[in-house]
């Protein structure tokens, strides 16, 4: 039946899961900061710091965050406006401290300054600012990483992380540097926010091994890197929905790199012991992202078998999953879908009997 018909699942590579997390301010007032208009447009206007007692870089951080609230909320041209302004008022900053010959700017400045250029580098739809974007934002955030000595906070490290995986991207080059920074951001990162800090790592690295920006080989140590923090957390959070969708993911991504251009899996025992080891991770899971992708590895299963029946069988546990996760709230239209051609086709075999 599915075999058969142009509207069943086709093997293909599987479908990739947009990362999820998103981003969180710091706790960081933004009171004190001020957006002038130098003009009638909204987007051309900066963002200026008051100038009198209080602390410019409290003041410049508070300009950040609002910019992180901003692209949190999808107001995204009051989000550039804040970054821009953001780095306007970093760079017054640094000329100033250097014209008056000023002590160190604390190492915070420079987190602050390397973090905004970063966030203007993703918003860029242009190339070559993108890369130099990236490139003034690796530089600040090594001054933010010297400048702190030995104890070097986990979010610098991470930014860093962020920075270098997006030049590794943009250069379909190796990830050593960038893996370097994320071993060092969770041996940095606090105990009571350790298994947070290091899903939201793990899930970024997973996005970007599965966006295929990256060399085949590049890809698989991401893979490798998301799957062993998230086995790691699981021997003490064994119940964790985030964790098992991690290693689910983690694993679903193996097998998927095991798909050539062609459709032929090139291993189809250690695909399907990879896949249904995935299916096992998420057989707790009672969150509705859990049951989807439960229900896309189904499909995947059933597309790799030979047998009609056994085909059948694995989508059939694809739609209750689905169904499950339906329940739960809206679920993708191309799964809706799914759901609807698998049984339309079904009824119409059982009537064709």
């Amino acid at each position: 039946m599915a075999g058969e018909d142009s509207s069943a699942p086709k093997r293909k590579r599987p479908m990739g899961l947009k990362a999820r997390s998103s981003k969180k301010a710091n706790a960081v007032t933004s009171a004190g900061a001020q957006e002038v208009a130098d003009f009638a447009d909204e987007t051309t206007a900066t963002v200026m710091l008051r100038g009198d007692d209080t602390n410019e870089i409290d003041e410049l951080e508070g300009i950040f965050t609002s910019a992180l609230e901003a692209l949190g909320e999808g107001e995204d041209e009051r989000a550039l406006t804040l970054l821009r302004g953001t780095v306007h008022e970093s760079d017054r900053l640094l000329r100033l401290h250097d014209t008056n010959g000023e002590g160190e700017l604390e190492p915070r400045f420079y987190y602050i300054y390397g973090s905004a250029l970063f966030s203007l580098a993703e918003a860029s739809q242009d190339i070559k600012d993108r890369g130099v974007y990236l490139e003034l934002a690796l530089h600040r955030l090594e001054q933010a990483r010297e400048k702190m000595g030995d104890g070097v906070e986990a979010r610098v490290w991470m930014a860093l992380a962020k920075v270098k995986l997006e030049i590794a991207a943009e250069a379909a080059s190796d990830v050593d540097a960038a893996m370097q920074a994320l071993d060092q951001a969770v041996k940095a990162f606090g105990a009571n926010d350790e298994a947070a800090q290091v899903l939201e790592a793990a899930d970024l690295v997973l996005s970007l091994a599965d966006s295929q920006r990256l060399p085949v080989c590049a890809s698989s140590r991401l893979i490798a890197w998301g799957m062993a923090q998230a086995r790691r957390l699981l021997q003490t959070q064994p119940d964790s929905d985030e964790c098992q969708c991690i290693l689910a993911r983690a694993l679903w991504l193996q097998a998927s790199a095991m798909i050539n251009d062609d459709d032929e899996i090139s291993d189809t025992l250690v695909f399907a012991k990879l896949l249904t080891e995935a299916v096992e991770v998420l057989e707790k899971t009672e969150s509705s992202d859990g049951l989807v992708l439960r229900g896309e590895i189904e499909i995947n299963l059933g597309n790799a078998q030979d047998e009609e029946l056994e085909m059948e069988q694995w989508y059939t546990k694809a739609v209750a999953s689905f169904r499950r996760a339906q329940e739960m709230g809206e679920l993708p239209e191309q799964f809706v879908q799914f759901i609807d051609d698998f049984e339309n086709e079904s009824d119409s075999d059982e009537s064709d009997e």
